[in-house]
């Protein structure tokens, strides 16, 4: 079998295997029904993963990558900062509504599954250790003056962000739109993009 047999191979069991545990949940997934989702066999399934637990693993990787990914949003280097905070908020959001319930079986996971625990450990300090820095960058850059420390309000948006959007994971699109739109405009208010533009318009005394 070819090298990218094998790694396509993968990714379509991996695929699989996250829809049926968004789908079915943690206890009710089997290597047959993966395998099966995969349009494979048990046999496929196990010439890349020793369990159904291998797999999760393999999912929650995937899933807390993609949220990394998301961060890594396409803007041109001169952009305007609120420009980079509404697309990496955009792009954060759309994640947690693409990966929808799979997340909340990751979360129960890890609360029982120590390895699904430092997965989601190191990918939480990964995501809030690049919010926190660009929040850091516009303060000392004069662009913004952040109501609170920047770790604690990267913490406490992200964590806005991520539970709002996950109960609009069925919602309409334009609710969940609006969603995104309402969570940009709170964050550029706690990050206080307006608040130095109020101090550059006062009068000098």
């Amino acid at each position: 079998m070819h090298e990218n047999d094998v790694v396509a191979g993968r990714s379509a069991l991996i695929e699989a295997a996250g829809r049926c545990f968004a789908e079915l949940g943690y206890d009710r997934t089997t290597e047959a029904v993966i395998a099966e989702t995969a349009g494979g066999s048990v046999t496929d399934f196990r010439r890349h993963f020793r369990s159904t637990k291998d797999a999760f693993y393999a999912v929650s990787a995937a899933v807390f990558d993609k949220f990394l990914e998301a961060q890594r949003v396409a803007v041109p280097p001169d952009a305007d900062p609120r420009t980079v905070l509404g697309a990496a908020t955009a792009a954060f959001i759309d994640t947690v509504y693409s990966i929808g319930r799979l997340f909340t079986v990751i979360e129960a996971r890890a609360a029982l599954d120590p390895v699904v625990a430092e997965q989601l450990s190191q990918a939480h300090t990964r995501i809030l250790g690049r919010y926190t820095r660009f929040i850091e960058g516009l303060n000392e850059a004069g662009i913004a003056q952040p109501c609170a420390e920047a770790a604690q309000l990267a913490r406490k948006l992200s964590d806005a962000q991520w539970r709002g959007a996950a109960h609009l994971i069925s919602a309409a699109p334009d609710e969940q739109r609006r969603f995104i739109v309402e969570m940009t405009a709170a964050a550029e208010r706690f990050i206080g993009f307006d608040c130095v533009a109020e101090l550059a318009d006062r009068p000098a005394c």
